[in-house]
């Protein structure tokens, strides 16, 4: 749920000055019209805020330096519609029809691990399908966060092959215009927030790489690409993961325990704890500073708009919609 600032958590250092500014915008919000293609003042206020309180390393220092750079208010906004779109809107699905679940697996086995060494070692032959079959033999046939076997493990669970940094991020790096510019605007975001060099681990086909997939009950993955569900890294516990949730009694609903620990008896690597740190970050400012809610209403609102209004009482909709896009 949306969540006030708290108080300047930064007293006597450089990012004192920087959230000042977060603070004196929500105070300033409710008199405030924000940029057509960003979202309201206090969203703006408060992404900028929880941002610069969670983030980490050189991501914090980045996030205080912009702010410090904007002109004013409408800077600071613009700055904000900016990290919702290539931030928090990246790892946002997409509405429509819910992915269909992953094929009905065959058994593990030795030639699939083969083939995922083969098409690591040339990346351009590394697809969804081969990760997919890899994440399955490495997690047992079993959902990595409820235990639950699917058929490869004796059980009914219908299993999906779940992207921790999503498979579009690459999609229109190819692509001249605004495409390329937001696709590479992404990743620009994206190695700012993580302590590894995530493009070069996952330029092109390395997206399907096995430690950016988990295998999961399709319900899980729903509320995962909902923002709805994040795994924490527990300092000092190698993968292991405090679950959170967006909504409470979402993890009792799907059978997940409060924390979870990976594991596997195959020689493929595991979940990549950045990938999921950085995932988690966007998950809590989202829903701290409004906007997971913001996004959502611009997605329902678009799904009754069939058509715009003749009056231009529809034109905010599609000028929210463009600004994930420009901004």
């Amino acid at each position: 749920m949306p969540t006030p600032l708290p108080p300047n958590p930064f007293p006597g250092n450089a990012f004192y000055g920087a959230y000042e500014r977060c603070l004196a915008l929500e105070a300033a919000a409710p008199n405030l019209r924000g940029p057509p293609h960003c979202p309201p003042p206090i969203v703006c206020a408060r992404l900028l805020g929880h941002l610069l309180r969670l983030a980490t390393g050189n991501g914090q220092g980045q996030v205080q330096r912009e702010i410090t750079s904007a002109e004013d208010n409408e800077g600071l906004m613009t700055l904000a519609g900016f990290y919702l779109s290539h931030f928090i809107h990246v790892f946002k699905r997409s509405s429509g029809p819910t992915p269909q679940p992953s094929d009905h697996p065959s058994r593990p086995s030795f030639e699939e691990a083969r083939q995922y060494a083969l098409a690591i070692m040339q990346p351009a032959t590394l697809d969804h399908r081969t990760a997919r079959a890899a994440a399955r033999h490495r997690d047992g046939g079993r959902c990595i966060l409820t235990g639950r076997p699917g058929p490869d493990a004796g059980g009914f669970a219908v299993l999906n092959a779940a992207h921790i940094i999503p498979g579009s991020t690459n999609r229109n790096i190819g692509e001249e215009g605004n495409k390329r510019f937001h696709s590479g605007g992404a990743w620009a975001m994206l190695s700012m927030f993580t302590d590894v060099n995530i493009l070069e681990q996952l330029a092109g086909n390395l997206i399907h790489r096995v430690e950016n997939i988990m295998m999961i009950d399709v319900s899980c993955h729903h509320y995962f690409d909902e923002l709805s569900l994040w795994l924490k890294p527990v300092e000092g516990l190698p993968h292991t993961y405090r679950v959170c949730e967006a909504h409470q009694g979402l993890k009792q609903f799907l059978g997940i325990p409060d924390m979870v620990t990976f594991s596997t008896k195959t020689e493929h690597a595991l979940p990549h704890p950045a990938f999921l740190a950085v995932h988690a970050l966007c998950c809590e400012v989202a829903w701290m500073s409004g906007a997971a809610e913001y996004l959502i209403d611009i997605e329902r609102r678009m799904d009754q708009t069939s058509v715009l209004a003749k009056d231009g009482s529809t034109a905010d909709v599609l000028s929210r919609a463009l600004g994930l896009v420009r901004c």
